[in-house]
């Protein structure tokens, strides 16, 4: 499976319209070309940051995808008056290593750096941490890596029902050592200081 992310900054002072516009593309691409596309926006970051992300059983079915939404000309038409809502775009495709569970109302994305030398130790120890964290939280935990950009980052990501749910993982995890021994593990195979969170709320 993979996935594309496809990260916008949108103009602050016309947001609304910015969330307007998003809806809309998501929802024809679904409803008319069966996508499975969501939409997010940044929180505790960037503010102007809006995520849209699908899920492709291929890369084949991600191209078809592509050459289907280019030959719908309504939505054509949307983007050319839409695109002016955007200072900047940019895409990325991975390959999804371990699914996440069904989408919720807050995503949390963790984005960390291979050691390149040490990259095929460093997968499969990234799926042992998704299966501790969900033995630990009971939360379902994916593990995506880089196809396009930088082939090195590595990305763990999940979903809560509220932020209070999310803020209450961390001292499950905390108080087990196993997942704090996961850490000391992990020296050898990540770039020191590359590990970044974000928050991500659902708006689509």
């Amino acid at each position: 499976m993979f996935m594309s992310i496809r990260q916008m900054q949108a103009d602050m002072a016309r947001m609304e319209d910015a969330l307007g516009f998003i809806g809309y593309v998501v929802g024809r691409i679904n409803d008319e070309h069966g996508g499975q596309l969501g939409a997010s926006m940044n929180i505790g970051g960037d503010p102007s940051l809006i995520s849209i992300t699908g899920r492709w059983e291929s890369l084949g079915a991600y191209a078809q995808m592509r050459e289907a939404m280019m030959a719908d000309g309504e939505l054509q038409s949307a983007i050319r008056v839409g695109g002016g809502l955007f200072e900047s775009a940019q895409d990325m495709l991975g390959q999804v290593r371990k699914p996440a569970g069904d989408r919720d109302a807050i995503a949390a994305v963790n984005v960390a750096r291979m050691h390149l030398p040490r990259v095929t130790d460093a997968i499969p120890f990234a799926m042992e941490v998704a299966t501790v964290v969900e033995d630990i939280t009971g939360n379902a935990t994916g593990v995506a890596t880089a196809v396009t950009g930088d082939r090195t980052q590595l990305m763990w990501f999940g979903f809560s029902e509220s932020l209070d749910a999310f803020a209450a993982d961390p001292e499950k995890l905390e108080a087990e050592e196993e997942y704090v021994g996961l850490y000391k593990r992990s020296e050898d195979l990540f770039e020191p200081g590359s590990l970044e969170q974000s928050l991500w709320q659902i708006i689509a």
